[in-house]
């Protein structure tokens, strides 16, 4: 560069480490925070049906009872399961309420 010093030019070096170490924890925080999310589970039980959600809302388990595949008709079993889901969402809220505060989404 023109009109610069020797010193100049590791205080440069010196400003890029600090950047790229700023950069890298900051990488490293985001990595806690998504396994900390990829380990957080929802879980419900009913009695009848159980079922196991992860923080992005994919199903891990569900597992029905003898009676829902005997008693339950396909309406009832689908308001069973919608009544799950509900109940697995509404655990979702609550956690996210308790540790952002405020409303979800």
């Amino acid at each position: 560069m023109e009109g610069s010093f020797e010193g100049d030019e590791l205080s440069d070096k010196q400003l890029v480490e600090s950047v790229l170490r700023e950069l890298n924890a900051a990488a490293e925080r985001w990595e806690a925070l998504v396994a900390e999310a990829e380990a957080t589970t929802y879980s419900i039980d009913l009695g009848d049906i159980q079922a196991v959600a992860n923080s992005d809302g994919k199903l891990l388990e569900l597992t029905l009872g003898p009676s829902v595949t005997v008693e339950y008709g396909h309406g009832e079993l689908a308001d069973r399961l919608n009544s799950a889901f509900a109940a697995l969402r509404e655990e979702a809220e609550d956690d996210y309420r308790a540790r952002f505060g405020g409303d979800v989404q």
